[in-house]
């Protein structure tokens, strides 16, 4: 049976464990990392067992230190696997052995995405670190999916790192998954906008899909809740992925994100990846003047031009690479109202109705970022961005209230 978190009331006191076992330790003023509270509280879990850490550059401590040096400094880490990405944002997507620490690492993109029996073999516990930006379409989360997968499969403990949200508060938006388009960038039934932390997520993961089964414990962050502004921690800003630049990216990145779906450039290969979109064939002041008569909340559109000209991954280019492309900026103007999965729905939805050069891509990729061929089929059709989001309205409640069984933070 599923049970709640419940909060824990006395200053420097250590809880109990509950049914799903996580960890929380509060003090007074300042807020810590889940991984900071992992190695200065809870060392008796890792004391005397060999450690597969899941990780990549984000996982760092609020000084901007690598986890992974903290953690081998006192601790038996036998294995590294890698996301998306590399355990470096290199790139760097097959095995190898870690030239800066001798560790080896496994990756879990490409043609593996689940560590396998033999992966596991000299591991007791699988600890994950990586900051993720809260959206279903974003990788990370599935490899921590897969991790917890075969954590129970060969009984194995696992210990999540908590960090916080960047979208502000529980925002929640989108379609549900639909099995029939599940994928590497859907693989949870989750709206695209899910407002959890990787913690909680965790925690979702394990009741919903293992009946909890799995060995889980989450490091929980101190002094963190889900109206902490991210920008008001002060953490160091390390790209997660080489195209979330900042913060303001990673939260833009939940609508825009759906344009790779098409052949309208979500603004790779710029300086504001996801926040800058356009295409040769667009107008750019007759975009802005649409999706601002549109009185989205917390957000305005700005007439741009941009030619992408920065490649961040070799084998994945960015779309009119050398072309001038014109569009709109998107300027949050209120990010504790913004709704990026309606704007980025809305955007589609313009963009269909005015520019004939604009296409949905023929292999229906966006039906596995939207998690359904409801958004391709609406927008075809000329329904209007409310009537879009109109759609999933009931099922998001739903899922707000299962949600409920799983969030450790007020």
């Amino acid at each position: 049976m599923k049970t709640k978190i419940t909060a824990i009331i006395f200053f420097f006191l250590l809880t109990a464990f509950n049914s799903m076992n996580e960890m929380h330790l509060r003090t007074e003023n300042n807020f810590r990392l889940g991984n900071e509270v992992l190695i200065s509280r809870f060392q008796s879990m890792l004391v005397n067992k060999k450690i597969g850490l899941i990780t990549n550059k984000s996982g760092v401590t609020q000084d901007g230190k690598l986890f992974l040096d903290a953690l081998i400094k006192e601790f038996n880490v036998t294995k590294i696997f890698s996301p998306e990405h590399g355990l470096r944002g290199d790139d760097n997507e097959s095995d190898f052995t870690d030239p800066v620490t001798g560790i080896p690492v496994v990756s879990l993109y490409g043609s593996k995405k689940k560590p396998d029996n033999a992966d596991l073999e000299n591991i007791d516990v699988l600890v994950y670190d990586i900051q993720d930006v809260g959206a279903r379409f974003y990788t990370f989360i599935n490899t921590m999916f897969y991790c917890i997968e075969s954590a129970v499969e060969n009984n194995k403990e696992v210990i999540v790192c908590d960090r916080p949200l960047i979208p502000y508060g529980r925002y929640t938006d989108g379609f549900m998954l639909d099995e029939e388009v599940s994928s590497f960038v859907g693989l949870i039934n989750i709206p695209i906008a899910y407002g959890m932390t990787c913690g909680e997520l965790a925690n979702f993961i394990n009741g919903e899909y293992f009946q909890s089964r799995c060995k889980l414990n989450i490091a929980m962050m101190e002094n963190y809740s889900h109206g902490t502004d991210y920008g008001s921690l002060n953490l160091p800003w390390i790209k997660p992925s080489p195209n979330i630049y900042y913060p303001s990216s990673a939260v833009s990145y939940l609508g825009t994100c759906l344009f790779e779906g098409t052949n309208f450039s979500e603004g790779r290969g710029t300086e504001r990846p996801f926040e800058y979109v356009g295409a040769p064939y667009c107008d750019g002041d007759i975009l802005a003047n649409e999706m601002n008569n549109l009185n989205l909340k917390g957000v305005s559109f700005e007439s741009i031009t941009f030619t992408p000209t920065v490649i961040t991954s070799p084998s994945n280019p960015p779309k009119y690479v050398g072309e001038l492309c014109k569009g709109v900026f998107i300027n949050v103007t209120d990010k504790n109202l913004f709704e990026p999965v309606k704007t980025g729905i809305a955007l589609l939805v313009t963009l269909n109705k005015l520019f004939p050069g604009f296409e949905i891509k023929k292999n229906n990729f966006i039906d596995k970022l939207a998690g359904t061929t409801a958004l391709r089929t609406m927008i075809v059709s000329g329904n209007s961005y409310e009537e879009i989001t109109d759609s999933y309205k009931d099922n998001l409640k739903i899922f707000s209230f299962k949600r409920e069984n799983y969030i450790l933070y007020k």
